[in-house]
């Protein structure tokens, strides 16, 4: 049976319908997904149960597996699984609880950035009949693709710092706890275009967040923290995000060069949500 590929009708996002995950793909039916993915920037799966080791196989087929050096919040048995939790054990949180309280790319802070990720949901927090904690994506490639001529030719060679520590530092000043093991903070930041150039489809997108990036180089640092405070407001324009509301047992992936994401904290920590996560490196 043929897979379907459903858009959400925003500016990025796909569902795709008939693919089971829970076995391996024959090579005509990943092609299929591979290309909506490159096109459609994040795509989802629901309707049935996956293993961690069907995560792991079929993320896997994007390229190779990258091992986090957030050591904590790894699976103990699956270490290229993230998790990602606000559910405690013997007082302290079994994942990242945090993640995605800002608009953010995975990795960009790193030399070599995460290229996918995907994320699948076990456990999702419930109340009244609704899913609470949707995530919002945006696309960055269609926030580029709609600036004016002008604005592409200003950007056209600039380079931003991307920082881990950036990213603490506001963690720290909105009220919630938070460090980073000695191996994240020898490698904290990374230096990328402005506007990235995707390796695989080729399109343009703005490469800046307001959970990374520190600052532009080559300007003054007044017009860098304005320009950077455009940029990102540029991205997360409703015209250019999806919101996807969850499913347990989803999984959801998105294009880390030309996307970015938010996660809602709309739901107390009485209700648990456990999300796994793997993380596939940029070529």
């Amino acid at each position: 049976m043929p897979i379907q590929v459903k858009p959400t009708g925003a500016a990025l996002g796909a569902e795709i319908i008939g693919a089971d995950l829970t076995q391996p793909l024959d090579d005509a039916t990943f092609a299929q997904i591979h290309a909506a993915f490159y096109q459609y920037e994040v795509l989802y799966f629901r309707g049935r149960e996956l293993s961690d080791e069907d995560h792991i196989r079929f993320s896997a087929r994007f390229g190779e597996l990258r091992k986090l050096k957030i050591t904590k919040q790894l699976h103990v048995e699956h270490p290229e699984i993230f998790v990602i939790s606000n559910i405690k054990k013997n007082g302290e949180h079994i994942g990242s609880y945090d993640a995605g309280i800002f608009w953010h790319t995975d990795g960009a802070y790193l030399a070599n950035p995460h290229a996918v990720s995907a994320l699948r949901a076990l456990e999702v927090p419930e109340q009244n009949g609704r899913v609470l904690g949707d995530t919002n994506f945006a696309s960055t490639s269609a926030a580029y693709d709609a600036l004016p001529q002008s604005m592409k030719k200003r950007l056209d060679g600039l380079m931003a710092v991307q920082s881990i520590m950036h990213r603490l530092k506001q963690t720290v000043e909105s009220g919630i706890k938070k460090d980073y093991n000695e191996a994240v903070k020898a490698d904290p930041e990374a230096t990328h275009p402005l506007v990235r150039v995707h390796p695989v489809n080729g399109r343009k997108c703005l490469y800046v967040t307001e959970g990374y990036t520190s600052r532009i180089l080559g300007i003054p640092e007044d017009e860098s923290r304005d320009l950077i405070k455009e940029l990102t407001a540029q991205c997360v324009k409703p015209e250019f995000t999806y919101l996807h509301n969850w499913r347990k047992h989803d999984l959801v992936m998105w294009d880390d060069c030309s996307t970015q994401h938010k996660a809602t904290f709309d739901y107390p920590e009485t209700l648990p949500r456990l999300m796994h996560r793997t993380t596939v490196v940029a070529a």
